[in-house]
């Protein structure tokens, strides 16, 4: 009776990863990448939808059970993880300034996600129906998961008349537009969910180091380390998405331990779902998949040969294949490089780079650095587990996470830590690094235990105080993108000057949009004059232009756009701004008058 109940899960496991197979080759096969992604900014945020959906009951299906797990864990641990999150918090809220730090991808998330928390109208005054052949209903159901180009809020309700679908995942954006659902657009309540993130986090970490170590200590060492990376905390004030994907790798990976240590088919439900969701935030986050792969062959290996384990890889793949077709339609998209995107052309260069970031001291302390070797090398002691151990398949599969999310960004053409703003790709292997340096810790104390009583409270204190000298670091806001910075700053104070019923020219409408205004790109006047020419008539507010961080940068063809509006229209100058040799100014245009 076993084996046959095995034999249909298989069967039904297979029969629905074939039908997901085809239907995946059909859509890809049938559709350019351009009607792909069309398609995908309705069809992405209604299947992360189902996900999110399922992974919250999943959670509560299993509380019991999770709880069943650190049942184990002493009051005094639960009160010294209570203290460290709400502390690291406090650093992150009032010592991290709360600012964007990679422009202009964190409007371009933030656009995306007010895009789907309320935009169910498109194409009104464009003449262009996006989506028109998906289902009304799924129309009703949700909004669309692209940037708006050109957009209006006219009495409550929010339009856009032209969409673009952005390359990067879907999964923040679809977090952000839970909040302003909840909150409303306020640009501020995704910092609060940013930081909430972090806090997360330190506790993913923690429950982590436990399930894999069988220690609280470790766990707890672990978290300490996590929440006083400097890095981390400095990005977990911001809006960006690193911070949000290192957290669901995290929690992917607590929900494989969470499975393979009850074996509980709700377990696996939970593993399910939340490793499709974590899947979706960055293009590499698909790599989690490897991790929680190695983590159940190594703790669970007997769980392979059941049909149910199968069922659940089907369903995994059925969730995810909406990503599986955006990763396709985007392959093709330009990422700021003229030549190959990955290479290992740059593997010399971006290896000694971000190697040395761990060990120079300056942007990460080096302490941290030298417990995570100690990880590495030095084994638990009797009593930890049932006799003494090496935690060698522990250490293995949290080595092989870091060197995946690591690693990676050695052969990209954009992986240096050194790379304008792109050391936030180290919060990626932030966790994993922490989780190894926290067992470092614990094993270092364990050494001097017998000399010294008190060695693990004075090893915390070593932590805290190689912490302390970083403080002034986190909290600079430092010159790299200062521009662009200063062009978000002051266009915040000329959306101001724009009354309700106006319209801002802009390389960036995002922004604007984002706080209440109509905006569109500053291309329309050049590209498409006749139909630029209608706003005169439609905007009753006037038309305005942000003479922006694009009109300055050498860049003949964006400065182009710029001037254009200045030379084809008369204009007035509202607001001028000026940062070193770049100019911020905000102009009201209209026709030029008629020479007789």
């Amino acid at each position: 009776m076993k084996r046959l109940l095995q034999m249909k899960l298989y069967l039904a496991g297979g029969l629905i990863a074939l039908t997901g197979a085809i239907v995946l080759y059909r859509w890809i096969s049938s559709n350019s990448s351009w009607k792909l992604q069309e398609q995908l900014q309705i069809i992405s945020p209604l299947f992360l939808e189902i996900c999110f959906f399922l992974m919250i009951l999943a959670v509560g299906i299993n509380f019991r059970l999770i709880k069943g797990l650190f049942s184990g864990v002493p009051r005094t641990i639960w009160l010294f993880l209570a203290a460290i999150t709400v502390g690291g918090l406090l650093i992150t809220v009032f010592a991290a300034p709360r600012d964007h730090r990679i422009y202009y991808d964190e409007d371009i998330y933030l656009s995306i996600g007010q895009n789907i928390a309320y935009l169910k109208n498109t194409g009104a005054h464009a003449g262009e129906d996006y989506g028109s052949s998906l289902s009304s209903i799924w129309k009703r159901w949700t909004g669309r998961a692209a940037m708006c180009n050109e957009g209006r809020h006219e009495y409550g309700d929010f339009f856009c008349d032209r969409l673009e679908y952005n390359k990067e995942p879907n999964g923040w954006p679809y977090l952000i537009s839970i909040v302003f659902r909840l909150a409303g657009v306020h640009e501020n309540a995704i910092f609060w969910m940013t930081n909430i993130l972090y806090a997360l986090s330190i506790v993913t970490a923690f429950g982590i180091a436990y399930l894999l170590f069988h220690c609280p200590y470790r766990g707890l060492f672990a978290a300490l380390i996590f929440a006083l990376t400097p890095e981390y905390i400095m990005w977990s004030n911001t809006t960006a998405v690193e911070p949000s994907a290192a957290c669901f790798a995290g929690l992917a990976l607590l929900s494989a331990l969470i499975y393979v240590r009850s074996r509980a088919g709700t377990a696996l439900f939970l593993l399910t779902v939340t490793a499709a969701f974590a899947c979706q935030f960055r293009p590499e986050s698909i790599m989690c998949l490897a991790v929680i792969g190695l983590a159940v062959l190594f703790f669970a290996g007997e769980e392979l040969k059941r049909g149910r384990f199968y069922l659940a890889l089907s369903l995994l793949f059925i969730l995810i294949i909406p990503h599986l077709v955006h990763l396709y339609a985007v392959k093709d998209m330009g990422w700021g490089s003229s030549g190959p995107k990955f290479s290992f052309d740059f593997l010399q260069g971006n290896l000694k780079t971000n190697a040395l970031f761990y060990l120079k001291n300056v942007r990460f302390p080096v302490m941290f650095t030298v417990l995570f070797f100690l990880g590495l090398l030095l084994g638990g002691r009797e009593g930890e587990r049932n006799g003494k151990t090496f935690h060698l398949y522990e250490k293995t599969v949290v080595l092989f996470w870091f060197l995946l999310f690591w690693g990676i960004f050695i052969l990209f053409y954009a992986g240096s830590y050194d790379y304008g703003a792109d050391v936030r790709f180290a919060l990626l292997s932030s966790m994993p690094l922490a989780l190894l340096a926290g067992s470092g810790s614990v094993s270092l104390a364990q050494l001097f235990n017998r000399r010294l009583r008190h060695m693990q409270f004075l090893v915390a204190l070593v932590i805290i105080f190689s912490f302390i000298p970083f403080l002034p670091f986190v909290k600079a806001i430092t010159q790299e993108a200062w521009g662009a910075r200063y062009d978000h700053h002051y266009a915040r104070e000329m959306a101001k000057e724009v009354p309700d019923n106006g319209i801002v020219l802009t390389h960036n409408p995002n922004m604007f949009l984002l706080w209440g205004k109509n905006a569109a790109q500053a291309s329309l006047a050049t590209e498409q004059t006749s139909y630029f020419n209608r706003f005169f008539n439609r905007y009753p507010g006037g038309i305005y232009f942000h003479y922006n961080f694009w009109c300055n940068v050498p860049d003949k063809l964006q400065n182009s756009f710029c001037k254009n509006i200045l030379e084809r229209y008369d204009s007035m100058l509202i607001k001028s701004y000026k940062e070193r040799d770049y100019t911020y100014e905000l102009y009201r245009i209209e026709k030029k008058q008629q020479q007789n």
